[in-house]
């Protein structure tokens, strides 16, 4: 699951409904749903991922209709996978859901990992590169994200264990609307030419009161509005280790691309989505 929580001045409402009213209009959906049910897994033919229907935080919406689902379409004879989702207007200061793709394993979830190549210690990969595009039609607060979830040690198992986590870096892509503050900044860093404003919150905790364990929440945000790319993670991994903020002998479990919803109705077909990690030749 995606846990956070939001600090008056991390996001600024756009959505000109009150905070108990209705959505803007969403684009009108477009596909078949696969499944509506929270936590729905959908393997990803030919590709060692898998697609959650992540509702981490479904409380929130306290009762507001809502609803989120995996979907898929038939494009130019192949078939895309996807989500869509309808959630109530923005409430401070926290996300109702995060739908995913997934590559490699989560402690929040455990069960077997979608490749062999993951969790890794983070000193021992040379490179994590993710490519990815998707279609993304969306109206009110969102967020095109990266997610790493990183451990404090190798997992014994393949059983859910929270207690592993160490932190968790976001790198935002894409965000609607484009203000980002609130936590501590640590400045900005160029990487591979895409300019980030790098924030960060100690002791973070779990805003949806499902673990008492606290980490590190660390956030790479784009100055750019990007729905698609091929970019080195591993650059942000050593960049936040520079910081002090990561430790890099710690164990990155996977690496997941998160429409992160703050509110309002959408739609994201992934086009895209290849994670390659490589691990330095002793």
């Amino acid at each position: 699951m995606t846990l956070r929580t939001l600090v008056p001045g991390l996001l600024i409402t756009i959505v000109a409904a009150s905070l108990g009213g209705c959505v803007p209009d969403a684009p009108t959906p477009e596909g078949t749903e696969i499944s509506c049910r929270s936590w729905f897994r959908q393997a990803l033919p030919g590709r060692e991922a898998v697609l959650i229907n992540n509702t981490w935080n479904e409380q929130w919406a306290q009762d507001q209709p809502h609803s989120q689902c995996l979907t898929h379409r038939t494009r130019d004879g192949t078939v895309q996978y996807g989500w869509k989702w309808s959630w109530p207007a923005y409430r401070p200061y926290s996300s109702y859901a995060a739908p995913e793709a997934l590559f490699g394993w989560k402690a929040w979830d455990g069960g077997s990992s979608t490749t062999p190549l993951l969790p890794e210690r983070i000193d021992a990969l040379q490179s994590l590169t993710v490519d990815f595009a998707v279609d993304l039609k969306a109206q009110g607060k969102y967020n095109l994200n990266t997610s790493l979830w990183l451990f404090d040690r190798m997992p014994a198992g393949s059983s859910a264990d929270p207690s592993l986590v160490s932190a968790e870096l976001m790198v935002w892509f894409a965000h609607e609307p484009r203000e980002f503050g609130g936590l501590e900044s640590d400045g900005e860093v160029t990487l591979d030419g895409i300019t980030f404003d790098a924030w960060h919150k100690l002791h973070h905790g779990d805003d949806s009161g499902g673990s008492a364990n606290k980490w590190t929440m660390i956030v790479y945000v784009s100055r750019g509005h990007s729905l698609r790319e091929k970019f080195d993670l591993k650059l942000v991994l050593d960049d936040a280790a520079r910081k002090g903020l990561v430790d890099s002998k710690h164990v990155l479990g996977g690496v997941e691309l998160i429409s992160e919803i703050f509110g309002g109705s959408g739609q994201l077909w992934l086009e895209r989505f290849q994670v390659t990690p490589t691990r330095k030749i002793e």
